[in-house]
């Protein structure tokens, strides 16, 4: 799973796109190649060229795509790209500077280390510890003057010396959690490793005998993820759910929060003077005068992946960047302009609803917005546009995969719950007044991802899957019923045995529910309350609820092969047409055209006549 976490980052771009003359039948055409800043997800301060001066580095992430590590003048902001020397590796959460002198960097999704030397001028793979792994969240210098850092998907330690170039993969941390996020090291000879997220904990490592166990009383050992820092005193410290650790050696005590030292900075120049980088623009502080300085910085970023589009109520196409959010709008003309920022994640589902664009973000500024789209983006004065609609118990780690309109008129979300949480819930949003209920474990232990509304009622699909880290403690995925009217669950069956998630689903102009589960296409009667078919689907790779009714009441939607029909008179699925680049995301409709993203890409597919 690549998991998306709550960093601030600010990012722009620019999208090239041809202009918007319809394509003919049957045709593909790529509208625009994205490109901008990605997630500025680690910084460190090191010296310059040759050794020379001082130099603000910055790791980019660009899922799918490359790492970009860039070196800045913090006197200038002039800056330097070096390239990747791992062409796996799309990001590096993490940077440290050794007592060599050099950077070190742990990557994904393939958990290598990188060294960046900057006498050499040179960005060089150090290889990967572990084969098991795919990121590498933190890293820091033990007593040993060896690199520890901290995994996924096993909650591994492992280590690289600079001295003999040695790779090691020290083990499990904890023997079921699959997150080590954070990792310190104290100067009496131990490593931490914050754990996590179903089951928090902090293990201690042993520098000089290889001993580990995990050491936080039972009593804290609540959902989510223990982050450990060092501070410049040496002693390590954790914070877990507003509360704050002291660790020595094989020891954790819990302190107030004022006894506690801050993490050691990583933006202090040898002056003293502290970098803060935002956007296009570097500033130095001298922390006496409180003097600041500010220079442009035009590094224009890279390839950048589009997570989720679709059509607003003034019928232009409006879509989000991943990591992070940026909200985009394809103009009349094939430009595509850039509105502002909402974030660090993505967001999952657009809706149009009345004179709003309506969105559901993970790791966003608010976990639901409402944007006038008459009106300009702006969130630096009143009134806000967009609405940013925060809730009562909202998590931003949830994953809103699903969002419709009711048969009551308000906006139905449905999401996978948050890191380390099973039973995500189905929020119920009135649009005319901003006010949220959160309906969790609907189906217990069961995420809700798929909605349809059928006449007065809500049709809702589950997976037996939560938040990242989390265990499903069941196996197949349900549908349920549910009255808005009464606020109670009616029904609920398994409508593909064996299967884990169930996506996709529509009413369609037959009135009967479609939905697929695993590569099964199910049809469902509500009035009737049973499945009355199920047909095997010979490709898979859907993507989550892209699908539409289309023409004469055949559905249409988005695997990674391209687009596939459903035909409602003899409920068989097939392949109508095979996209030239592989589809990454959904989905917008106008028409009989059909609107995708591969990549980077924004495409578009043009109709047979048959779905005129």
């Amino acid at each position: 799973m690549i998991i998306r976490h709550s960093l601030a980052f600010v990012v722009g771009f620019c999208v090239l796109a041809a202009a918007a003359a319809p394509p003919a039948p049957d045709q593909f055409r790529r509208l625009g190649t994205y490109k901008g800043l990605g997630g500025l997800v680690a910084t460190a301060v090191g010296p310059g060229p040759g050794g020379r001066s001082e130099r603000f580095y910055a790791s980019y992430l660009y899922l799918d795509h490359t790492i970009d590590v860039v070196g800045i003048d913090p006197e200038n902001g002039s800056f330097q790209v070096f390239p990747n020397p791992a062409p796996t590796e799309s990001g590096a959460r993490c940077m440290v500077k050794g007592p060599d002198g050099n950077l070190y960097l742990g990557t994904l999704p393939k958990a290598h280390f990188l060294k960046l030397d900057p006498v050499a001028g040179k960005l060089i793979d150090l290889g990967r510890p572990s084969a098991t792994e795919e990121y590498i969240w933190d890293a820091a210098f033990g007593t040993d003057k060896k690199l520890y850092g901290v995994t996924y998907p096993q909650a591994k330690l492992v280590r690289y010396d600079p001295a003999s170039g040695k790779l090691e993969d020290l083990g499990r941390m904890d023997p079921v959690e699959q997150y080590a996020r954070w990792v310190a090291a104290s100067s009496d000879g131990f490593v931490y490793a914050g754990i996590g997220t179903s089951k928090a904990n902090i293990a201690a490592y042993n520098i000089a005998t290889g001993e580990h166990r995990e050491i936080l009383p039972p009593q804290f050992q609540a959902v989510g993820i223990t982050q450990v820092y060092h501070a410049a005193s040496g002693v390590a410290y954790a914070t877990l759910n507003d509360r704050h650790f002291r660790m020595k050696g094989w020891t954790v005590q819990q302190i107030a929060a004022g006894d506690a030292e801050p993490p050691a900075p990583a933006n202090v120049l040898a002056n003293g003077k502290t970098v803060e980088l935002k956007d296009h623009t570097i500033t130095v502080t001298d922390p006496k005068t409180k003097q600041a300085v500010s220079h442009d910085y035009r590094y224009q970023g890279n390839l950048l992946n589009i997570f989720r589009i679709g059509f607003g109520p003034d019928q232009k196409l409006y879509g989000s960047s991943v990591l992070p959010i940026y909200l985009l709008r394809l103009e009349a003309d094939g430009h595509v302009q850039e509105l502002g920022a909402l974030g660090g994640g993505e967001f999952y589902s657009f809706l149009r609803h009345g004179p709003w664009l309506l969105g559901a973000a993970y790791s966003a500024f608010s976990p639901l917005m409402k944007f006038d789209t008459a009106r300009p983006f702006q969130l630096d004065k009143s009134p806000k546009n967009p609405l940013l609609v925060n809730f009562a118990g909202s998590d931003s780690a949830w994953r809103p995969q699903a969002m419709i309109e009711g048969p009551d008129g308000k906006a139905y979300v449905g999401a996978v719950s948050g890191y380390g949480k099973l039973g995500g819930g189905m929020a119920v949003w009135d649009t005319r007044t901003d006010s949220v209920e959160d309906l969790h474990n609907l189906v217990t232990d069961q995420s809700v991802v798929s909605l349809a509304a059928w006449k007065d009622r809500i049709i809702g699909g589950t997976t037996v899957g939560g938040g990242g880290g989390s265990r499903p403690t069941t196996t197949e995925a349900r549908i349920y019923v549910w009255n808005p009217n009464t606020r109670q669950k009616e029904f609920e069956t398994v409508p593909v045995p064996g299967a884990t998630t169930v996506t996709d689903l529509i009413t369609a102009k037959n009135g009967l529910v479609y939905g697929i589960a695993g590569r099964t296409l199910f049809v469902f009667d509500p009035a009737a309350r049973r499945v009355v078919d199920r047909k095997p689907i010979p490709f898979g790779g859907f993507i989550y609820n892209a699908i539409a009714n289309m023409g004469d009441g055949q559905l249409v939607g988005l695997s990674g092969e391209g687009i596939f029909r459903v035909d409602t008179a003899t409920n068989n699925v097939e392949l109508i047409a095979r996209a030239p680049s592989h589809v990454t995301a959904g989905f917008a409709v106008r028409g009989s055209t059909i609107y995708f993203v591969s990549g980077a890409e924004i495409w578009s597919w043009a109709g047979t006549p048959l779905l005129q």
